[in-house]
């Protein structure tokens, strides 16, 4: 019994270390791209590093999915429509990103919170 106690606690504490997902507070929007049939149709580029984080995030964009692959799309387009929001108005966002998911290589966000 002992023995599968301790597995789960190590189980649960080494999967928490390697998350595929963290959260980049406080990010200003600075850019946004809409294209057809390439990064999930649509991304932001925020000033936060993601690199610092994940490696295999090469730039501050980050893909919204909003082609619904990874995404809804209706929560996709009020993702971007949240931060679109927040670059007009100058407003911080919280971005939530999964490194995971990727579109041509960037990461994907799977939530923006609109900071007052």
């Amino acid at each position: 019994m002992k023995k599968l106690i301790l597995s789960t606690v190590l189980l649960a504490l080494s999967s928490h270390a390697y998350s595929d997902w963290a959260w980049f507070n406080g990010a200003s929007v600075l850019k946004l791209l809409n294209q057809t049939d390439t990064y999930g149709e649509c991304m932001v580029y925020i000033d936060k590093i993601l690199a610092d984080e994940f490696p295999t995030c090469p730039s501050r964009w980050v893909a919204l999915s909003c082609d619904g692959t990874f995404n809804n799309r209706d929560v996709a387009a009020r993702m971007y429509d949240a931060a679109l929001m927040a670059m007009a108005i100058e407003k911080k966002v919280n971005v939530l990103v999964d490194d995971s998911k990727k579109h041509n290589g960037y990461c994907v966000a799977t939530r923006i919170d609109l900071l007052n």
